[in-house]
C-alpha cells in the first residue's frame, strides 16, 4: 500500500480541524488570483487552505511520483543533464518575506512577544512553507515553471545581524529553518517542505535551492565535534581584526593570479600569529551563546569571515559567519603554515596548500552529502552560492555525485559573466550577468548584443536579485517593463521574477551589489529584510501582474518561432535614432526565417523617441504592434515611429522574399 503524501495528511488536518476559522485571518486579494488592486480580504484560514491544496491535490496523475524530480519521475534527460534551464521561467521566493502578511491587520507584521513572527491571535505573520504551497497557483499564473528559494535552511544567531538573522550564517546545511513551519500544521518544518515539493511538482513547478557550503555560521552545528573544520584565533585579536593588509607590489601580482598569472603571497607574520591551531574538541565550550576554546596557546575564538576577493577590499569582517577550513597543512613545516584567512586559503588556492594529501576528506564528505540529502525530498536543482569559490575539486565531486542521483539534475551559479569553463564544470546556467550590465548606460544594448552571441549556457533574465537594487529604483516601471520584455524574447535567457518585482517594490532586500556610497550608508541604517522581520507591500494599488501574464502569453504564443535558443536565431538592429537610444533585435526559427518576432525599445526613459528602421522582406505592409495595440506601416521596407519614454514594441513579421 502506497505510504500517504503529507500533503494528503495537511488537506485531512484542515478538513478536520476547524478549531481557528473563527480568528481574523486577511490575505491579499492578489493571492486569490485577483490582478486587480489589492487590498486585504478576510478569509476562513482552514478552507481557505484546505480548499487551494484540494485543487492542487485534484491536479495528480495517476502514476506519477511527485516526490522525485520531475525528470527523474518522468526519465528525463536534457542535454548532457540538467538543461531543461533552457525553458526555465523562474520565481525567486525568499519565503518568510515573500508570504509575510499582516494576517489580523493590527498594522504591523508579528508581535513583540516571545516570538516575533507569531500575531496576538495564533498566527504565524512571517512567510511560511504552507503559505508558499498556497502562493503556486498565483506563481504558476505568472507565467513560470520553477521555483527557486534563497537559502531556507536553519539560521545561526551568534553575531546575527537584525531580530531573525540572514538566511546566509547557515547553522547546520542539513536543517531547515524551524520559523517557515507554519504552527497551524501538527507537521515539522522538514514535512511541510516534502509537501511543498509535491505540490509545486504536481503544478508542473520545478525546485530550485540555493545552498552556501563553503561558510558557517559563527556558532554552527558542527563547532563543537569537528572544531578542526574551522579557524580559530586568539580571543584577545578579536577587536583589531581584519582582512590582512599586502604591500602595492604583492597586490599587483596576487590580482594576476585569476588570469593564470603572478604569484602567491602569504599575509605578514602579525596578521597570521593571530590565528591558532584548532582545539580539541573537549576544549571548546560554549559561553554566552558563543563557542570559546580553552588551550595551552590561550583562549580562543573563531573568527569571522571577510569578503576575500579583491585582497585588499576594505569591508570589515562580517559579524555573523565564518570560512570553512577546506585544506589541512602539516604544522611542522615552519615554510607556511596556512592556519589562517585570506584570499589563498579560501579561494584562489595556493597550489602548496591544495594538494590531494591536504584535503580536509571528512569535511568535504560532509558538504557533498548537502545536496543529496535534499534531493530525496525531490528538489529538481540548485543555485550555488559562490560556488566558484568552493575548491574544483571538491565541486566537481559535489556536481558528479548530485548527477549519479539524478542524471538531469540542474546546476546554477553566480557569476558577472557568462562564461564556458562554467559549462565545462557542469554548470547549466547563471545568475549576475544581465542585471549588472543592464543598470549601467547603454548596458541594455549590450545585454541583447551579448545574447546574440554563442553562450555555454543561458543566464537568468532579470533586472533585480535579493543583493542588488530594485529595478523601480533604477528606472522606475518603464524600466522594470522593459527589461521583462527584453528578457522573455532573447535566446539563452532564462526570465527571472525576484519576488515583489511583480508588485513594484523599490525597497531592496541587501546592499550587497551595485550600490552608490550613498545609497549603501543610507541603507546601512534600515532593517533591510535580509536580515530583520519584513513584508512586501501586498496591497499596492497598481502591479505588473497583467503585464507580465500578457508578455508570457505571447512568448507562448510564438513559442514555435523563438524555441530555438542560440546565436542562429536571432538578428540585432541598430535603428537610425538621434540619441542612439533605440534597441532592436528579431527572433524566428533559422529554418523558416520568415517569419518573426520583432522586438523593439526606447531605452531613453526621459524623452520620446524617433527611428527609422529597415528590415528587408517587410515589403509595404502593416502590422499589429502586440504591447500597445496599434498598428505599425512598413513602405518599401523602411518603419518610421516614435516611442515614448522607455516604451516597447512586439511585432509578428510575416515577410516575403521574391
Amino acid at each position: 500500500m502506497a505510504k500517504e503524501s503529507v500533503l494528503h495528511k495537511i488537506l485531512k488536518h484542515f478538513e478536520s480541524n476547524p478549531r481557528k476559522s473563527d480568528k481574523e485571518y486577511f490575505i491579499p486579494s492578489l493571492w486569490t488570483l485577483n490582478d486587480g488592486p489589492s487590498k486585504a480580504v478576510r478569509v476562513n484560514a482552514n478552507s481557505y487552505y484546505r480548499d487551494i491544496i484540494n485543487d492542487i491535490i485534484l491536479k495528480k496523475e495517476v502514476g506519477k511520483n511527485y516526490s522525485e524530480s520531475i525528470s527523474k519521475s518522468q526519465g528525463l534527460q536534457h542535454g548532457n543533464g540538467g538543461d531543461w534551464t533552457y525553458n526555465a521561467r523562474i520565481y525567486n521566493v525568499f519565503p518568510r518575506l515573500t508570504t509575510a502578511y499582516d494576517h489580523d491587520q493590527d498594522g504591523h507584521v508579528g508581535s513583540q512577544t516571545d516570538d516575533i513572527t507569531m500575531s496576538k491571535n495564533g498566527f504565524r505573520e512571517t512567510g511560511t512553507l504552507l503559505k508558499t504551497i498556497a502562493l503556486l497557483p498565483y506563481i504558476k499564473a505568472l507565467g513560470t515553471n520553477v521555483v527557486y528559494f534563497l537559502p531556507i535552511t536553519s539560521i545561526g544567531k551568534d553575531g546575527n545581524r537584525g531580530d531573525l538573522g540572514s538566511p546566509y550564517a547557515i547553522k547546520n546545511p542539513y536543517k531547515l529553518d524551524g520559523n517557515l513551519a507554519d504552527p497551524m500544521l501538527p507537521f515539522s518544518v522538514e514535512e511541510q517542505f516534502e509537501a511543498f515539493i509535491e505540490a509545486a511538482h504536481i503544478m508542473g513547478m520545478r525546485v530550485v535551492m540555493e545552498f552556501v557550503l563553503r561558510t558557517s555560521s559563527l556558532d554552527g552545528d558542527w563547532i563543537k565535534d569537528h572544531p578542526e573544520w574551522f579557524y580559530w584565533i586568539e580571543k584577545k585579536y578579536v577587536n583589531s581584526y581584519t582582512s590582512p593588509y599586502f604591500p602595492e607590489y604583492e597586490l599587483n601580482e596576487i590580482k594576476k593570479i585569476p588570469d593564470n598569472g603572478g604569484f602567491h603571497f602569504a599575509p605578514n607574520n602579525e596578521y597570521r600569529n593571530y590565528f591558532k591551531r584548532p582545539p580539541q574538541p573537549s576544549e571548546v565550550k560554549v559561553v554566552d551563546g558563543k563557542f570559546v576554546a580553552y588551550t595551552e596557546e590561550g583562549e580562543l575564538v573563531i573568527p569571522g569571515a571577510f569578503a576575500d576577493w579583491p585582497p585588499d577590499d576594505i569591508q570589515p569582517a562580517w559579524s555573523d559567519v565564518t570560512y570553512f577550513r577546506m585544506y589541512n597543512y602539516d604544522y611542522d613545516n615552519n615554510s607556511n603554515d596556512y592556519n589562517y584567512i585570506a584570499y589563498n586559503t579560501i579561494r584562489y588556492y595556493d597550489p602548496e596548500l591544495s594538494h590531494r594529501h591536504n584535503v580536509n576528506r571528512p569535511l568535504w564528505d560532509k558538504l557533498a552529502g548537502v545536496i543529496p540529502h535534499y534531493q530525496k525530498f525531490g528538489i529538481d536543482g540548485v543555485m550555488m552560492d559562490m560556488g566558484h569559490a568552493v575548491p574544483k575539486p571538491l565541486m566537481s565531486e559535489i556536481i558528479s555525485t548530485a548527477r549519479q542521483y539524478d542524471n538531469d539534475f540542474a546546476f546554477m551559479e553566480e557569476n558577472f559573466e557568462v562564461e564556458w569553463p562554467s559549462r565545462d564544470a557542469g554548470y547549466n546556467g547563471t545568475l549576475g550577468f544581465e542585471w549588472r550590465v543592464s543598470a549601467r548606460a547603454g548596458g541594455i544594448k549590450d545585454v541583447i548584443e551579448k545574447a546574440s552571441e554563442k553562450l555555454p549556457f543561458p543566464f537568468f533574465g532579470t533586472a533585480e536579485t535579493h543583493n542588488t537594487p530594485r529595478a523601480m529604483q533604477r528606472g522606475g516601471e518603464m524600466h522594470s517593463k522593459q527589461m521583462w520584455v527584453i528578457s522573455s524574447f532573447l535566446p539563452n535567457c532564462m526570465p527571472f521574477i525576484h519576488s515583489g518585482f511583480e508588485i513594484l517594490e523599490d525597497y531592496p532586500i541587501n546592499t550587497g551589489l551595485n550600490f552608490t556610497e550613498e545609497e549603501t550608508a543610507f541603507f546601512s541604517n534600515q532593517s533591510l529584510p535580509l536580515f530583520f522581520k519584513n513584508a512586501y507591500n501586498w496591497n499596492r494599488h497598481n502591479n505588473l501582474i497583467g503585464f507580465i501574464k500578457h508578455v508570457n502569453y505571447l512568448r507562448d504564443r510564438y513559442e514555435n518561432i523563438i524555441a530555438t535558443g542560440n546565436e542562429l536565431s536571432m538578428k540585432v538592429h541598430y535603428p537610425e535614432s538621434n540619441n542612439k537610444a533605440v534597441a532592436a533585435f528579431e527572433r524566428f526559427d533559422p529554418w523558416q526565417h520568415w517569419n518573426s518576432i520583432l522586438v523593439v525599445c526606447n531605452t531613453n526613459y526621459n524623452d520620446y523617441e524617433t527611428f527609422y528602421l529597415k528590415i528587408d522582406g517587410t515589403h509595404s505592409k502593416k502590422y499589429h504592434d502586440h504591447l500597445s495595440g496599434k498598428e505599425v506601416s512598413f513602405i518599401d521596407h523602411w518603419m518610421s515611429y516614435e516611442l515614448g519614454p522607455g516604451e516597447c514594441m512586439l511585432i509578428e513579421l510575416d515577410k516575403y522574399f521574391g
